[in-house]
């Protein structure tokens, strides 16, 4: 199927880039003109400054192109890697270790291209760094992270930009002798793990375990209360979930019977995928005042503040333990995977051989991390609201009178949450549940109008005859708003979310609509879902025909 014209090459791969192109609130149309038009030219800056940047790089090659030719290739595939990394689709990850001195030893031609190169890099990183810094004053969130990205893609040792990340340099004592060491950027989390009374590293098989343990640990050797026994032994205690291992990590408490590894490994993907959601919604976990403070702080240095408190998990062995331990949570008769119950603040699962890429989890980790990180929130606006109407005040219902469906819809599109050579992917159009929103629309014909669909609350959602479908159009609504035309509604999304979660106290039941936040009609959102989801199907199509293309001989 081939799509239309204004269609093509909206969606070329499944992870973009995108600029914020709104604040956290809906703004007036002029505003949103200016806010776009400003957002347009710190683009055509950024791609100036990147160009500048391979233009240098380009001449310090044919500098050094006739005395030494491996000095040029490798300054020109040192500032090609970075230009495919700042255009790619998705965010690179700097490295961890801080980068060391140039050996003393070095050829002075190298020293010389070497010194050189970093300059150009460095230089590159801190006029994107004022840019991020324009951005934020344009309130344009979203893209003054992104530039930070850039920042760090340039130059991985901006403290500024390292601290705005919420990492902070960490000298390991063990290696402050070592000439090729100079030091690493970790989380506080991390600083506070490794550093101490009683320093704990991170073991890629146990987590985190006390550093002069880790030869018992290696030999088979598990503590149990005071005393050492076999892992053998361990796992038969352990067996009972209430003697379940405990694996913490940054932000999460994983206890499970399966076993300490599969705690670990679970712990590992919830904290790969909290920071992918946090860094990539900034506007909604953080006010903007608060964004601004994060700048602003980096300029401080502080100690960090207090641990907060982990967010817990439950991850059950069978799921006759699982249904167990849920039992009275769900009406009866209908099966589950997994559930986050709000009473309690805790994720439940079990674990699962169909499940290997753990989707389940990233979809209950979704409602888990947003109602935690908002709740307060909801606390404010039901006691305004009780005192508006004089009545004691109530539990908060998250989309009781309408747009219950981007709770479960962005739930549903994340469980697409994969790590693929260290590099994040989100939004695959071959995904399971994407897939499924492009035959409810193309081969079911069903769809409901964007207006009535929004107007769903959550009994009316959840009670719909058809709820199945439902689900698999919130799925490729979501999918619509965060990548169609470049990501233009991406702000959007986080905007409509953020007033489901964070009620206005001032105005407690205002919900403002899709077409108010988007300034476009719902009729018009209708005709574009649907180019959007003929776009899908053609990438899909392509992304099948290549996977079953008989290998190159």
């Amino acid at each position: 199927m081939k799509p239309p014209e204004s269609c093509r090459n909206r969606l070329s791969v499944p992870i973009i880039v995108l600029l914020s192109l709104a604040g956290l609130f809906p703004v007036h149309a002029a505003d949103r003109s200016v806010q776009l038009r400003r957002a347009r030219q710190l683009a055509e800056r950024r791609q100036a400054l990147l160009d500048d940047f391979a233009a240098d790089a380009e001449q310090l090659a044919r500098k050094y192109a006739g005395q030494a030719p491996h000095a040029a290739d490798e300054i020109r595939n040192i500032a090609a890697a970075l230009m495919t990394a700042s255009d790619g689709p998705a965010p690179s990850v700097p490295p961890a270790v801080v980068t060391p001195p140039l050996p003393p030893d070095l050829p002075p031609v190298e020293r010389h291209w070497r010194e050189q190169m970093r300059h150009l890099r460095d230089e590159c990183a801190a006029d994107l760094y004022r840019l991020a810094r324009s951005a934020l004053r344009a309130d344009l969130y979203s893209l003054a992270f992104s530039l930070i990205g850039d920042v760090l893609r340039m130059n991985p040792d901006h403290e500024l930009a390292r601290r705005i990340k919420g990492f902070r340099r960490f000298e390991d004592p063990e290696r402050r002798d070592d000439p090729s060491y100079a030091g690493e950027w970790v989380s506080a989390f991390e600083a506070q793990m490794r550093g101490g009374r009683e320093p704990h590293v991170l073991h890629e098989q146990f987590g985190w375990i006390p550093k002069k343990d880790v030869a018992r640990w290696e030999q088979g050797l598990r503590p149990w209360k005071r005393t050492w026994v076999s892992a053998e032994k361990e796992a038969l205690l352990r067996r009972d979930f209430r003697n379940a291992w405990e694996i913490r990590s940054e932000h999460f408490l994983v206890r499970t019977n399966v076993s300490r590894e599969a705690g670990v490994e679970v712990s590992s993907r919830l904290e790969a995928f909290y920071d992918w959601l946090t860094g990539s919604f900034p506007a909604f976990f953080e006010s903007p005042a608060a964004l601004r403070q994060r700048f602003e702080k980096a300029h401080v240095r502080r100690r960090s503040g207090p641990r907060s408190e982990p967010m817990k998990v439950m991850y059950f062995a069978t799921r006759e333990e699982y249904e167990r331990r849920t039992r009275g949570y769900v009406p009866p008769g209908i099966e589950t995977y997994g559930l986050y119950w709000q009473p309690d603040s805790t994720a439940y699962f079990f674990y699962n051989p169909d499940d290997p890429d753990m989707d389940t989890i990233c979809h209950e980790a979704t409602h888990q991390i947003l109602d935690l990180h908002t709740r307060r929130a909801r606390v404010t606006a039901a006691r305004a609201l009780a005192r508006q109407r004089r009545r004691p005040s109530e539990e908060w219902i998250l989309g009781r009178q309408s747009e219950f469906w981007i709770i479960e819809g962005l739930a549903c599109y994340l469980e697409s949450f994969r790590i693929v050579d260290g590099q994040v992917t989100v939004g695959d159009p071959t995904h399971v549940r994407i897939e499924a929103a492009r035959v409810r629309l193309l081969r079911d014909q069903f769809y409901v109008p964007l207006e009535t669909f929004c107007r769903l609350g959550k009994d009316a959602f959840q009670q719909h005859p058809q709820r199945s479908r439902l689900y698999s159009q919130a799925s490729g609504v979501t999918h619509f708003l965060m990548h169609y035309d470049q990501g233009r509604y991406r702000d959007a999304l986080v905007t409509l979310l953020s007033s489901v979660y964070q009620p206005d106290a001032r105005r407690p039941l205002h919900q403002p609509s899709l077409a108010e936040i988007t300034g476009v009609s719902f009729a018009e959102l209708d005709r574009q879902y649907r180019e959007h989801i003929l776009h899908l199907e053609t990438l899909a199509a392509a992304s099948a025909e290549k996977a079953f293309a008989p290998a190159d001989r």
